[in-house]
């Protein structure tokens, strides 16, 4: 009952049936080559691990061998881009496993956030969902159920925007063949207008400044005057 696919995976089929000794036939059961609907199929594939032995791989439970054969293609092609193929993989699993590589890449900062998002945000609401079955709608309807609870339209937007980066890799190593995020839910909020203050309000600024905290006022009299940006003035030293 087994069928290779060049020799990188088995497709056979199996059943829950037992012997006396209560032991399961699992493909040895006789019944599967007199019965053509009896037991689900399965797909198998050897694949090397981390500690350089190979390991046997094994998704079952399809109803018909085409629709094995189609997962264990897609776990093969997975394998060749570098990514995780299970199909049953789900979007809080990628997700985290998205995260970690951007480790080295991000500033503590920005890792600090996406990994909050992720793991206060996106995996409570969404993270059961397979990511092969993650679709606009279910992003839509997230967007509006916290919108609707109070939460603010820029945080919602970052926390999307959050998750639409993380599937943009996956559209990128081939996982996905389009990013559920896009086109994006809530627009990019505009960047507020900087309102410059007037000679007026700088010296009633310092003044009270000066009273209440000297150090700090010093330092904005000096990079009002100088217009110098503030992580410059900040790596000043006394001398």
């Amino acid at each position: 009952m087994r069928r290779s696919t060049k020799d990188r995976g088995r497709v056979y089929r199996r059943c829950g049936c037992r012997d006396t000794d209560r032991r399961q036939l699992g493909a040895r059961c006789p019944r599967l080559l007199s019965e053509p609907d009896h037991g689900t199929w399965t797909y198998a594939v050897d694949v090397p691990w981390s500690d350089a032995r190979r390991h046997t791989v094994r998704r079952g439970g399809y109803p018909n061998e085409d629709a094995a054969r189609t997962d264990l293609h897609r776990f093969l092609d997975g394998k060749a881009f570098g990514y995780s193929p299970d199909p049953r993989q789900t979007l809080g699993e990628y997700l985290i496993a998205w995260l970690a590589t951007q480790e080295l890449r991000l500033k503590p900062t920005t890792l600090a956030r996406y990994r909050a998002y992720i793991h206060n945000d996106l995996i409570p609401a969404l993270g059961h969902i397979p990511l092969d079955d993650l679709a606009y709608e279910h992003i839509d309807a997230y967007a509006r159920t916290e919108l609707a609870a109070g939460r603010g339209r820029v945080t919602v937007h970052h926390i999307l925007a959050t998750l639409s980066s993380a599937l943009g890799t996956a559209v990128l190593r081939h996982r996905l063949g389009h990013n559920p995020a896009r086109p994006a839910i809530i627009p990019r909020p505009p960047t507020p207008e900087r309102r410059i203050w007037t000679p007026d309000e700088a010296v009633r600024f310092l003044d009270y400044a000066h009273e209440h905290d000297p150090l700090f006022a010093n330092l904005v009299e000096l990079v009002i005057n100088t217009g110098m940006r503030k992580g410059e003035a900040l790596g000043l030293h006394w001398d």
